[in-house]
């Protein structure tokens, strides 16, 4: 055919990475709905509650200037990386210069994916955490990098072991409060991230997109607080999680000047920075922050996600599933009954209309264990309980013919995206 382009070669880099988990979930999910399976939705860390009016008022004034629908720069607005650095001066203690060591980003995960191709990391290998989130893995690969496992033991609560660590790694991803166990890291776990990475000479990739998201009475700590962590450390931080604004595509990168130069300079020849309107609607966010606790707009947001784990949980051990509530982040993960997560998955989806993660999505550690996000409203979650512990649904019986929609159950998530 004319123009197909049938016959061009496509980057074997791309070719050998596997279809993102969360695409073929919401798949699966979409075909049961079709079949009249109505679907609970609780394998996407989506959240769910409204952000704080303070942000769509900002929003909704910079949308309204003419001036700030222009290009923005590849770094981030100035005055949001002001206040970036102010957020990390309060909540953490953590001195950041704002036009060197603060870069930006559309989502926590762009900065995520980039490490690798800011790094000589080609045929070298990068540390993955096992489990650990399937976009560590993808970024690998389209970097041409050799992805290493590295085993985190639930025997150890998901701790670092570094005498597992893959030899000559070049990169380290690290994630704590952790996707998908709900562990938490404290400051001496830090600590030794930071001997390791100085001693062993490779560079630390800290996810704490979670870090305002943690169930205990301290916050999830900095790497950055750490001595030594601002020479060895890129730290990511994810507006989505924090304010609820997931399709906004808004975070920021904390790191070395070199390597913050090098992100800028990389995203200066692909991308622009955020929507100006979404970087002023983050300034009025952070500006919610007045000292090192979580403001109340923060705080009642938390509380919610941490009484639906605990509901989750609770439930849970009631139909034989033995599982403490998180630490922190938006998951609850426990071990499956059947021999694999996947097939626990599957038999929910098919026999009871309830769709969550299966373990082996995180790696290979994960196989014996599924995922819940709870991102969705308590209702949905006793729902979810009571047809696990109810006789197999039956699908429902089409009226109006086969081009007909049934309406969405009450307590349905209605939600036909797969972020992540």
């Amino acid at each position: 055919m004319r123009g197909s382009g049938i016959g061009w070669p496509v980057n074997p880099d791309l070719r050998r990475i596997p279809p993102y988990p969360f695409e073929a979930l919401e798949r699966k999910a979409r075909a049961a709905d079709r079949g009249g399976v109505r679907v609970l939705r609780f394998a996407i860390g989506e959240p769910d509650l409204p952000p704080p009016r303070a942000l769509l008022r900002a929003f909704r004034s910079s949308a309204a200037r003419a001036s700030d629908h222009r290009y923005s720069s590849s770094q981030g607005d100035s005055e949001l990386r002001e206040a970036i650095a102010r957020f990390l001066r309060l909540r953490f203690g953590v001195t950041a210069d704002p036009d060197q060591e603060v870069a930006v980003l559309l989502g926590s995960k762009e900065g995520l994916t980039l490490m690798p191709r800011l790094l000589d990391t080609r045929h070298r290998p990068v540390a993955l955490p096992d489990p650990g989130y399937p976009a560590y893995a993808s970024a690998v690969g389209l970097a041409g990098a050799r992805p290493a496992r590295w085993p985190l033991d639930a025997d150890r609560g998901y701790a670092p072991d570094w005498d597992r660590l893959p030899k000559g790694a070049r990169l380290v991803y690290l994630n704590y409060p952790n996707n998908p166990t709900g562990q938490v890291a404290d400051r001496l776990r830090l600590r030794e991230a930071v001997e390791e990475a100085r001693d062993r000479g490779f560079c630390l990739a800290y996810d704490n997109a979670y870090s305002e998201i943690s169930f205990g009475d301290r916050p999830a700590p900095s790497i950055w607080e750490i001595p030594g962590a601002r020479e060895v450390a890129v730290e990511f931080h994810s507006f989505s999680k924090t304010f609820g604004i997931p399709g906004w595509r808004l975070g920021f990168a904390l790191g070395p000047r070199r390597l913050i130069a090098a992100m800028v300079r990389y995203k200066s020849q692909v991308d622009s920075g955020p929507a100006l309107p979404l970087q002023k609607a983050a300034i009025a966010g952070l500006a919610l922050y007045r000292g090192p606790t979580r403001p109340p707009e923060i705080e009642r947001r938390v509380e919610v996600y941490r009484k639906r784990a605990v509901q989750l949980c609770r439930g849970l051990g009631r139909l034989g599933y033995p599982v403490a509530p998180p630490k922190g982040g938006l998951y609850v993960w426990h071990r499956a009954r059947l021999r694999t997560g996947a097939e626990e998955a599957e038999r929910w989806l098919t026999r009871f209309g309830v769709l969550v993660t299966p373990g082996a999505a995180f790696g290979p550690a994960g196989a014996p264990f599924v995922r819940w996000s709870v991102t969705r409203p308590a209702p949905e979650i006793s729902d979810a309980l009571i047809r696990l512990g109810g006789p197999p649904m039956r699908p429902r019986v089409r009226r109006g013919g086969p081009g007909s929609r049934s309406p969405r159950p009450r307590g349905s998530s209605g939600s036909r995206r797969a972020p992540g």
